[in-house]
């Protein structure tokens, strides 16, 4: 309700605004209680994206109880014998780190290449300078590459040049790879 008043300014009652105000503090009491009760399993399952440099030991979390592991089911693949190695950077999908290593990497055609993705998040290898080149991925093109995974990429289609290259995932991340 609004009081009479001769200025064209409407303005609310005190009891209005005390029930206003114990809405707003009622929701901010029940955010913190969630966020409280909750605190624990988000501090020892942080996102996947925190978990580039843990900054707490999780085998030991405070609380005495660590995580469950899940057991592998498979050994990692072997590593194939390769003429080069791009390795994808832990880190790469933070924008501004460090992607490839190296970002600049020359063969010889025929080559092949061993893509090393030392990341947690997905990548790929992917030619062009971006979505929007007409010859994106028409080269050459790993497809996705999981956290600790790799794949191969032949360069024997590949005609020789300099061909930028980049993340599908992450188009910010880009290199360049010279065939001779």
């Amino acid at each position: 309700m609004t009081t009479d008043d001769d200025s064209h300014i409407l303005r609310t009652t005190s009891k209005r605004l005390v029930k206003g105000l114990v809405i707003i503090v009622g929701i901010m009491i029940v955010g913190t209680v969630i966020a409280l009760s909750q605190w624990e399993h988000m501090h020892s399952v942080p996102p996947q994206s925190s978990k580039l440099k843990p900054e707490v030991d999780l085998s030991n979390p405070p609380g005495g109880v660590a995580p469950p592991v899940a057991a592998k089911s498979e050994a990692p693949a072997a590593k194939p014998k390769t003429d080069a190695t791009l390795t994808i950077l832990q880190g790469a999908a933070v924008q501004g780190s460090p992607a490839f290593n190296p970002d600049q990497l020359t063969v010889k055609k025929g080559n092949t290449i061993l893509v090393d993705n030392a990341d947690t998040m997905p990548h790929t290898v992917t030619n062009g300078k971006g979505a929007s080149d007409a010859t994106s991925g028409k080269l050459f093109d790993t497809s996705i590459i999981n956290g600790g995974e790799f794949k191969v990429l032949e360069t024997t289609n590949v005609d020789a040049g300099a061909h930028p290259f980049y993340c599908t995932v992450h188009p910010y991340m880009t290199g360049t790879l010279t065939v001779e």
